[in-house]
């Protein structure tokens, strides 16, 4: 993203820069930067516009050049961080796009704003916000646009002279998938990979346990498969963890031979959110 530095001179007030070698003609605004440069490095009008051009155009680059993997992808969101508290979207399609000027956000409606990129960093800021005049017909997908997806973008909602600074971070992960983290100043982020996640994700995460009451065994039953590899923990009545493992299958199966009779609680943390339920061991 060039930006132009607009300058305005007299030529009354210069007499003397006419020459054979710096011409005065309708171009004479354009070529007064040039003809100030030679002037003072004693080069001639024309190498020295060469040389101007060269180094203009390597300081805009320098200056203003971005990741293309940014702008390179449909960015699916698949987290709202906020003070630590994870905000899964209810449907996968909801994401980001850029260009070098401008963001899209589609959630259940689409959110556009003028994005301008600092000096050859990963910072960023966004105003001039405008949402689509259309029709919603997902009332999940709309509450989460209008309490957790918009406002991280636009922290005044509806306002659209809000100013919201970022910066942003992408990872390469196995399989050729790349990771998005947009960084707001109000301490949050929005996760997001370049390819969809299965709608499993995005479902509502929970687990069964049983039997219930138990006596040597209890199989977990995830409801969800990426909770996989999600650690169990059982704690008892004065929260002191007595057994943990790792779960390996939506149907895991427990041994709770070792665990004496007696209530526990068991928990099951994943990347989004942690789930706690009531055991009676026999």
């Amino acid at each position: 993203m060039a930006r132009a530095l607009s300058v305005m001179v007299f030529p009354a007030a210069f007499p003397n820069l006419a020459s054979e070698d710096f011409p005065l003609h309708q171009g004479y605004l354009e070529n007064f930067v040039y003809i100030c440069l030679a002037k003072y490095l004693k080069i001639k009008y024309n190498k020295m516009k060469k040389i101007y051009i060269i180094i203009l155009i390597s300081l805009t680059n320098f200056s203003y050049s971005q990741d293309p993997r940014l702008f390179d992808n449909y960015w699916y969101l698949t987290n709202i961080v906020e003070n630590g508290v994870a905000n899964i979207p209810p449907t996968s399609t909801m994401g980001i796009s850029f260009d070098s000027q401008m963001l899209i956000a589609h959630a259940c409606l689409d959110l556009a704003a003028t994005v301008t990129f600092e000096n050859n960093t990963t910072n960023f800021s966004a105003t001039n916000f405008a949402y689509c005049l259309c029709w919603c017909t997902n009332p999940v997908a709309e509450s989460y646009e209008n309490n957790k997806y918009f406002p991280f973008l636009n922290h005044l909602n509806g306002n659209p002279a809000t100013i919201s600074n970022f910066t942003y971070t992408i990872t390469e992960l196995q399989g050729g998938a790349k990771s998005l983290i947009i960084n707001s100043e109000f301490n949050s982020q929005a996760i997001y990979s370049s390819v969809p996640l299965s709608n499993a994700h995005f479902e509502k995460f929970d687990f069964s346990i049983y039997p219930n009451p138990s006596q040597d065994a209890v199989t977990i039953q995830l409801i969800n498969e990426y909770a996989t590899d999600s650690m169990v923990e059982f704690y008892n009545e004065i929260g002191i963890i007595c057994k943990s493992e790792k779960i390996t299958s939506t149907n895991y199966r427990i041994d709770t031979k070792e665990l004496a009779s007696g209530v526990y609680f068991v928990k099951i943390k994943t990347d989004a959110e942690t789930l706690v339920k009531k055991l009676i061991k026999k």
